[in-house]
Formats: structure tokens, sequence, C-alpha cells
């Protein structure tokens, strides 16, 4: 099992060459978890610097309880300073640091109710009817930190991406929310930010 992860790790390494990548689309696999779509655009600027700008499309139907519908958006921008020596000016790979602002909107619509049994004249059971009552809530959200990550590129093709970092984020709630961690997206204070993302250049 060792070898076999060292000629993994070495695979990885060797096989990466410097390259002239000078734009990528890439895509978060993490946020599918959290029921997001989101891809991002980076793009080479001047001074060894890139615009990276990415984009989710939150969408829940029929939630873990069949009551909870969620959608929302996120924009997020960062402008990219890449650190690496022997970097070309024409690439996009290696360390980086970077500030970024990120914001978000998200509507939650949770629909529950009651059964009430119906009786008639007699006090004979009829049927219980359903009596449904919603309940809608608006959150938007603000961020601005700082990040750092390292970008790989395979054969002027396929990039891979992490990045670490955090910042603090403002929320603007309509309604009273218990958020107790800084991954609820009515969170108010400090927050982390960890990231992986995969792409291709075209």
């Amino acid at each position: 099992m060792k070898k076999i992860s060292f000629f993994f790790v070495f695979i990885l390494f060797v096989s990466y060459s410097y390259s002239q990548v000078n734009s990528l689309i890439k895509n978060s696999p993490f946020h599918f978890f959290d029921g997001t779509f989101h891809l991002s655009y980076e793009k080479v600027l001047l001074n060894k610097k890139s615009i990276n700008l990415s984009g989710g499309f939150h969408l829940v139907e029929n939630g873990w309880n069949n009551n909870n519908h969620q959608i929302g958006w996120t924009g997020e921008l960062q402008v990219r300073k890449y650190l690496s020596k022997n970097i070309d000016l024409n690439q996009l790979e290696g360390f980086y640091v970077s500030p970024y602002f990120k914001g978000g909107y998200f509507r939650f619509d949770d629909d529950y109710g009651y059964y009430l049994a119906q009786y008639d004249e007699n006090n004979n059971y009829i049927e219980d009817i359903w009596y449904p009552y919603g309940n809608s809530y608006e959150i938007k959200n603000y961020q601005l930190g700082l990040i750092m990550g390292y970008q790989f590129i395979f054969s002027d093709a396929i990039s891979l991406e992490f990045l670490l970092g955090g910042g603090v984020q403002y929320a603007d709630v309509n309604r009273n929310l218990s958020s107790n961690t800084p991954f609820d997206k009515s969170y108010t204070g400090v927050v982390p930010k960890v990231g992986f993302n995969f792409g291709a250049s075209f």
C-alpha cells in the first residue's frame, strides 16, 4: 500500500509541467453537498496576477423533511498574486495569495401543517383534513477576507487547486435564527474558507 501511495504521489508531481495556460474554468465538488452548483473563471492579468470570478446556484427541493425548499445565488471576486519566482507571466500555476469579496442571497420556504380530525353531528369520525401553514425567510450575507492556495496545471489542460484562508461575514436575516457555527449562511462573525477546485483550460 505504501508503494502504491508513493507511486501515485510521484506521478502527481512529475506529470505536471510549467504551462502556458492563461484562462481556466473550474468547478468546486464540495459545494454539491450543500446543494450548490459552483463554477469559477480565472484569467491572467499583468505582473503574475489574475482575476478569479465565481458564482453558485443553490437549490434544494424536498429536503430531508420533505418540507424544506431553498433557492439562492452566490458571487465572489478574487484578485490573485502568484508568488513562484520562476513562474511565467502567462500562466496560472503555483502558490498565490488573494483578497476576496463574496456575497450571497438565499430564500427558504418551510411548508408545515397539521391534521385535524373531522366528525359529523353524531360525533362519528369522518376523516383527517390537512391544514398547512408556511414559514418563509431570506438571508443576505457578505464576506471579506484573505486566502492563499496552490494550483497545479497538468498537460496544459487540467487544473487542481487547493486553498485555505478566512474572513469576516455579515448576515442580514429577516427573522430570528439561532446560528452557532461559522458554516451557517445566517452566521455573522469570523469564518474559515477552505476549498478544492478542478478545472480545464480553453
